[in-house]
């Protein structure tokens, strides 16, 4: 593929897209070769529509050269004449599952960038051999047609869109990309490092291999998105989500959709009430739906929630306690977000204050499922319980106002979007 097929292939998925004229675009950027390519792309696209872009430059913080190479990213990009934002994973690293742990602390990097710096659109630049690989290491998990879709191109969030228009392009095209403009980027050690799933495989695969797997991901795309369809009408019809963040469904309209909707479903809930990017691994979410359907059943947790059956023949499903954020300090602060939820103060807050879940709190009699009170967000000083805005209760004159506002929405549309080619 040449320079200029490959600006005409990002051009397309721009437009498909639907991107208006101007407006402010966000691209991560780790400082590969991929997302070097995209922050070029997306400077002339940017230029030509009259609009506005920054390069989000995350430090994992993970390998020795990580932050040399973040301000090195930093310095050629400014040198381009593109702003740059760095984001810092802060704070103690897991032992284990570390892979998944960076992707969610860059979603939510990324993320909580995103609104601050008002861009309703992240670009991100996974290719064609991404796409491939992600078919790869899905179909030897066992995935079902909704992990064998790979990723969308196309994927909704609280702060608007994450859109990959790179995902039909090869790497080395994107590398012929940078030689072209004479623009440099960092190499990452543990793309090629057998400690993980990706480096292993990049180790063995062959073109051919990586060609097919991309081609399975359209043909169970399009199972996916059928797939979607149906659990969008179920989510619609016979879902209530709750403001407080927990959600109740119709227990027998659950038990007539065929598995792999009811799967979806589930993956969907979970994900949404946990506030998480992605939904538990397929088998997790298979030893739970056989649980649902099996005669008594009374509860079960996964993925950072609980589930259980509750009154008028309907599931509940809510957070669980011990996954949620860490108590936090208020500070001086009159809007924040905590968990899912954003509050906004009408007072200059101490600095003993600090936002936690209720836990024992006592509660009284309230309209809704009891066993959610637990894990409301409310406001703590020296004294106590301060202000619990779910329940009404407030040991002040003042008063704050809390918004459910979760980073991913439910699937009320089919939401799987082809690559553009």
């Amino acid at each position: 593929m040449s320079v200029e097929q490959t600006q005409a292939v990002f051009q397309r998925a721009m437009t498909a897209f639907g991107l208006p004229d101007g407006g402010r675009i966000a691209v991560a950027v780790s400082g590969g070769a991929d997302s070097t390519a995209l922050c070029l792309l997306t400077q002339q696209f940017v230029a030509e529509q009259n609009g506005e872009m920054i390069a989000l430059i995350v430090d994992h913080g993970l390998r020795p050269s990580s932050a040399q190479q973040a301000r090195l990213t930093m310095e050629r990009l400014t040198g381009r004449g593109i702003h740059c934002r760095l984001l810092k994973w802060e704070g103690k690293k897991p032992a284990h599952g570390i892979e998944q742990a960076a992707r969610d602390a860059r979603y939510y990097l990324l993320a909580e960038a995103c609104l601050a710096e008002k861009c309703s659109v992240l670009l991100l630049g996974h290719h064609r051999q991404d796409q491939a690989e992600t078919f790869l290491i899905r179909q030897a998990h066992g995935s079902g047609p909704i992990g064998l879709a790979g990723m969308s191109a196309v994927r909704r969030t609280d702060f608007g869109r994450i859109l990959r228009p790179l995902l039909s392009i090869p790497p080395a095209d994107l590398r012929a990309y940078n030689h072209f403009y004479e623009m440099q980027w960092v190499e990452d050690e543990t793309n090629l490092s057998s400690d993980f799933d990706r480096g292993r495989l990049r180790q063995a695969l062959m073109a051919e291999q990586i060609e097919e797997a991309f081609q399975q991901t359209l043909v169970y795309g399009q199972k996916r998105r059928q797939i979607e369809k149906e659990a969008a009408l179920f989510i619609q019809s016979e879902t209530n989500v709750s403001d407080r963040g927990y959600l109740l469904f119709s227990k027998q309209a659950f038990y007539s959709l065929s598995e792999e909707t009811a799967l979806f479903c589930l993956g969907d809930f979970l994900r949404f009430t946990a506030n998480r990017p992605y939904a538990p691994r397929s088998e997790s979410l298979k030893k739970l739906y056989e649980k649902i359907m099996s005669e008594g059943f009374s509860g079960a947790t996964l993925g950072g929630c609980r589930i259980a059956a509750c009154a008028k023949n309907r599931l509940l499903i809510w957070r669980e306690l011990s996954d949620l954020p860490a108590p936090e300090q208020v500070g001086g602060r009159t809007m924040f977000r905590w968990d899912r939820f954003t509050f906004e103060l009408d007072f200059n807050p101490n600095q003993l204050l600090s936002v936690a879940p209720l836990k024992n709190a006592a509660a009284g009699k309230r309209p809704f499922p009891k066993r959610t009170f637990c894990v409301l967000p409310a406001l703590f000083d020296n004294e106590g319980l301060f202000i619990a805005p779910h329940l009404g209760y407030k040991r002040t004159q003042a008063s704050c106002q809390v918004r459910f506002t979760p980073a991913c929405a439910l699937c009320t549309a089919v939401q799987w979007t082809a690559p553009v080619i």
